[in-house]
């Protein structure tokens, strides 16, 4: 096996005298590129925050902007008003926000309460798929 050598692979240098690149041209590419206002020099203002809507519950419409406060009421309500047991270890069977619980499938619900799993679900879903149809 022959080994070749080394200086015939190399890479000729780069000539880039030709290239010229305008000083406004690279201030407008610097601003584009990382989110600054153009000529400004200024980062973009951070967008308006969120207005939340509260329903009649006391509870955000959007069950994505739940707190793990929200969740507890909302199932302490729920669990009243359907009478299911309610008992300290409910609220500790979900320890999370709306966030978390969307991402839930049936089957997680019904792990965590067996009787009364589906209902929360199906709750949930409903309030969330309303939220989304705003």
């Amino acid at each position: 096996m022959q080994v070749e050598s080394a200086a015939k692979w190399r890479v000729p240098p780069l000539d880039l005298s030709a290239v010229s690149v305008l000083s406004n041209e690279s201030d407008r590419r610097w601003s584009n590129n990382h989110g600054l206002h153009h000529g400004s020099g200024q980062p973009p203002l951070p967008p308006p925050p969120k207005k939340i809507q509260y329903g009649a519950d006391g509870l955000p419409i959007d069950p994505r902007d739940w707190t793990r406060a929200n969740v507890w009421t909302w199932l302490i309500n729920l669990a009243q008003s359907e009478g299911l047991d309610i008992s300290p270890e409910l609220a500790q069977k979900f320890p999370m926000n709306g966030k978390a619980l969307c991402l839930m499938s049936l089957d997680m619900y019904l792990s965590r309460v067996p009787v009364g799993g589906k209902m929360l679900y199906r709750d949930f879903r409903v309030r969330l798929a309303r939220a989304m149809s705003l």
